[in-house]
Protein backbone atom coordinates (compact mmCIF):
# COMPACT_ATOMS: atom_id res chain seq x y z
CA UNK A 1 0.00 0.00 0.00
CA UNK A 2 1.20 3.13 -1.14
CA UNK A 3 2.48 5.95 1.56
CA UNK A 4 0.25 8.75 2.10
CA UNK A 5 1.17 11.96 0.31
CA UNK A 6 2.72 14.46 3.14
CA UNK A 7 1.60 17.96 4.04
CA UNK A 8 3.39 20.38 1.94
CA UNK A 9 4.73 22.76 4.78
CA UNK A 10 6.41 20.12 6.63
CA UNK A 11 10.17 20.21 5.80
CA UNK A 12 11.02 17.37 7.95
CA UNK A 13 10.08 15.27 4.81
CA UNK A 14 12.75 16.56 2.79
CA UNK A 15 15.77 15.10 4.83
CA UNK A 16 16.65 12.00 4.65
CA UNK A 17 15.87 10.19 7.89
CA UNK A 18 11.82 10.71 6.80
CA UNK A 19 12.82 8.40 4.02
CA UNK A 20 14.78 5.81 5.42
CA UNK A 21 11.84 4.61 7.86
CA UNK A 22 10.03 2.60 4.81
CA UNK A 23 11.05 2.35 0.96
CA UNK A 24 6.97 2.50 0.53
CA UNK A 25 7.33 6.10 0.82
CA UNK A 26 9.88 6.39 -1.75
CA UNK A 27 7.21 6.03 -4.38
CA UNK A 28 6.00 9.56 -3.10
CA UNK A 29 8.17 11.14 -5.74
CA UNK A 30 8.27 7.84 -8.82
CA UNK A 31 8.12 9.37 -12.19
CA UNK A 32 4.37 10.14 -13.52
CA UNK A 33 4.38 10.78 -17.11
CA UNK A 34 1.90 13.82 -18.00
CA UNK A 35 1.81 16.42 -20.46
CA UNK A 36 1.04 20.27 -19.77
CA UNK A 37 -0.10 22.29 -23.03
CA UNK A 38 0.86 19.64 -25.02
CA UNK A 39 4.32 19.59 -23.19
CA UNK A 40 5.72 16.39 -21.89
CA UNK A 41 6.67 16.70 -17.88
CA UNK A 42 6.19 14.62 -14.84
CA UNK A 43 3.61 14.97 -12.04
CA UNK A 44 6.19 14.83 -9.02
CA UNK A 45 8.91 16.46 -10.42
CA UNK A 46 9.35 19.03 -8.24
CA UNK A 47 8.81 17.41 -5.18
CA UNK A 48 11.76 14.93 -6.55
CA UNK A 49 13.88 18.14 -6.91
CA UNK A 50 13.31 19.53 -3.31
CA UNK A 51 14.67 16.24 -2.04
CA UNK A 52 17.30 15.32 -3.81
CA UNK A 53 18.52 19.60 -3.54
CA UNK A 54 17.97 18.72 0.24
CA UNK A 55 19.62 15.20 0.42
CA UNK A 56 22.62 17.26 -1.36
CA UNK A 57 23.22 19.98 1.12
CA UNK A 58 23.64 17.14 4.19
CA UNK A 59 26.35 14.91 4.85
CA UNK A 60 26.22 11.84 2.36
CA UNK A 61 25.96 9.16 1.54
CA UNK A 62 22.39 8.09 1.67
CA UNK A 63 20.92 4.83 1.78
CA UNK A 64 22.09 3.09 -1.59
CA UNK A 65 18.58 1.65 -2.61
CA UNK A 66 17.16 5.01 -2.41
CA UNK A 67 19.74 6.58 -4.34
CA UNK A 68 19.45 3.90 -6.83
CA UNK A 69 15.85 4.56 -6.92
CA UNK A 70 15.86 8.61 -7.34
CA UNK A 71 18.29 7.99 -10.06
CA UNK A 72 16.04 5.68 -11.88
CA UNK A 73 12.84 7.91 -11.79
CA UNK A 74 15.45 10.83 -12.82
CA UNK A 75 16.47 9.13 -15.87
CA UNK A 76 13.03 8.10 -17.03
CA UNK A 77 11.61 11.70 -16.34
CA UNK A 78 14.95 12.81 -18.94
CA UNK A 79 13.56 10.20 -21.30
CA UNK A 80 10.11 11.72 -20.94
CA UNK A 81 10.91 14.76 -21.07
CA UNK A 82 13.29 17.86 -22.95
CA UNK A 83 16.64 19.74 -21.92
CA UNK A 84 18.63 19.02 -18.97
CA UNK A 85 18.07 19.41 -14.85
CA UNK A 86 20.30 19.42 -12.16
CA UNK A 87 18.58 16.89 -10.66
CA UNK A 88 19.35 13.93 -12.39
CA UNK A 89 23.33 15.08 -11.40
CA UNK A 90 22.24 14.96 -8.25
CA UNK A 91 20.71 11.64 -8.04
CA UNK A 92 23.78 10.12 -9.77
CA UNK A 93 26.13 12.10 -6.93
CA UNK A 94 24.44 10.26 -4.61
CA UNK A 95 24.63 6.89 -6.11
CA UNK A 96 27.54 7.22 -7.40
CA UNK A 97 29.71 8.09 -3.83
CA UNK A 98 28.85 5.04 -2.87
CA UNK A 99 31.81 3.69 -5.02
CA UNK A 100 29.97 0.48 -6.07
CA UNK A 101 31.66 -0.87 -9.17
CA UNK A 102 28.21 -2.16 -10.40
CA UNK A 103 26.46 0.82 -10.15
CA UNK A 104 28.03 1.63 -13.46
CA UNK A 105 25.11 0.37 -15.39
CA UNK A 106 22.90 2.90 -13.68
CA UNK A 107 25.17 5.51 -14.21
CA UNK A 108 25.64 4.47 -17.73
CA UNK A 109 21.41 4.03 -18.60
CA UNK A 110 21.43 7.77 -17.19
CA UNK A 111 24.61 9.04 -19.26
CA UNK A 112 22.81 7.72 -22.44
CA UNK A 113 19.30 8.42 -21.93
CA UNK A 114 19.50 11.26 -24.42
CA UNK A 115 21.52 14.18 -26.36
CA UNK A 116 21.13 16.62 -23.13
CA UNK A 117 22.04 13.98 -20.31
CA UNK A 118 25.12 13.22 -22.65
CA UNK A 119 26.75 16.85 -22.55
CA UNK A 120 25.23 17.35 -19.33
CA UNK A 121 26.28 14.68 -16.61
CA UNK A 122 29.95 14.34 -15.61
CA UNK A 123 31.47 10.68 -17.79
CA UNK A 124 34.28 10.40 -14.94
CA UNK A 125 31.19 9.53 -12.40
CA UNK A 126 31.09 6.39 -14.62
CA UNK A 127 34.76 5.32 -13.10
CA UNK A 128 33.21 5.65 -9.40
CA UNK A 129 33.83 2.21 -8.96
CA UNK A 130 37.34 2.42 -8.85
CA UNK A 131 38.91 4.81 -11.40
CA UNK A 132 39.99 3.74 -14.74
CA UNK A 133 41.83 0.47 -13.94
CA UNK A 134 39.54 -1.09 -11.79
CA UNK A 135 36.08 -0.30 -13.66
CA UNK A 136 37.56 -0.82 -17.13
CA UNK A 137 38.64 -4.62 -15.80
CA UNK A 138 34.95 -4.94 -13.95
CA UNK A 139 32.79 -4.03 -17.08
CA UNK A 140 35.49 -6.44 -19.79
CA UNK A 141 34.72 -9.24 -16.81
CA UNK A 142 30.76 -8.57 -16.86
CA UNK A 143 28.90 -9.91 -19.49
CA UNK A 144 26.06 -7.49 -19.53
CA UNK A 145 24.77 -6.65 -22.64
CA UNK A 146 26.40 -2.75 -22.74
CA UNK A 147 29.45 -4.35 -21.92
CA UNK A 148 31.10 -3.32 -25.33
CA UNK A 149 29.78 -0.52 -25.99
CA UNK A 150 31.00 0.66 -22.54
CA UNK A 151 34.17 -0.32 -22.77
CA UNK A 152 34.68 1.67 -26.11
CA UNK A 153 33.19 5.10 -24.30
CA UNK A 154 35.64 4.34 -21.34
CA UNK A 155 38.42 4.16 -23.22
CA UNK A 156 37.71 7.66 -24.17
CA UNK A 157 37.88 8.68 -21.20
CA UNK A 158 40.82 10.52 -19.72
CA UNK A 159 42.93 8.16 -17.28
CA UNK A 160 41.13 8.76 -13.73
CA UNK A 161 42.38 7.53 -10.31
CA UNK A 162 40.31 6.65 -7.38
CA UNK A 163 41.57 9.73 -5.71
CA UNK A 164 40.46 11.38 -8.81
CA UNK A 165 36.67 10.26 -8.77
CA UNK A 166 36.63 11.08 -4.72
CA UNK A 167 38.11 14.65 -5.71
CA UNK A 168 35.27 15.43 -8.58
CA UNK A 169 32.51 14.01 -6.46
CA UNK A 170 33.94 16.47 -3.45
CA UNK A 171 33.55 19.26 -5.72
CA UNK A 172 30.58 18.62 -7.30
CA UNK A 173 28.69 18.24 -4.17
CA UNK A 174 30.43 22.14 -3.15
CA UNK A 175 29.20 23.05 -6.29
CA UNK A 176 25.83 22.81 -5.63
CA UNK A 177 25.92 23.24 -1.84
CA UNK A 178 27.17 26.39 -2.73
CA UNK A 179 24.83 27.81 -5.47
CA UNK A 180 21.56 26.31 -3.41
CA UNK A 181 22.80 27.46 -0.60
CA UNK A 182 22.47 31.33 -2.28
CA UNK A 183 19.53 30.45 -3.74
CA UNK A 184 17.55 29.93 -1.03
CA UNK A 185 18.91 33.18 0.59
CA UNK A 186 17.78 34.74 -2.20
CA UNK A 187 14.44 33.49 -1.84
CA UNK A 188 14.59 34.06 1.85
CA UNK A 189 15.31 37.98 0.75
CA UNK A 190 12.90 38.87 -1.93
CA UNK A 191 10.47 36.98 -4.16
CA UNK A 192 11.37 33.89 -6.35
CA UNK A 193 11.98 33.86 -9.68
CA UNK A 194 8.87 32.62 -12.01
CA UNK A 195 9.40 28.84 -12.42
CA UNK A 196 9.30 27.93 -16.34
CA UNK A 197 9.06 24.82 -16.16
CA UNK A 198 10.66 21.22 -15.09
CA UNK A 199 13.97 21.12 -16.98
CA UNK A 200 16.22 23.71 -17.67
CA UNK A 201 19.12 23.52 -20.34
CA UNK A 202 22.45 23.79 -17.91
Amino acid sequence: MPADRPHEADNDILGHAWWAVTPERWSLLQFEPAHNEGLPTDRWWKDRRDVLETLILAPGPIDHGFAHYLLDQETQFHRHCWGFSHSIEIAALLLAEHRRPNDIWHLWQAVTTSFDTWCGLPHRLLLAGGGTARTVAYVAGSGHGQRHNLLEHLREIPETTDDDVTALIAERRRHYTELLTELRNVAVQGPQEEDFGPLSKG
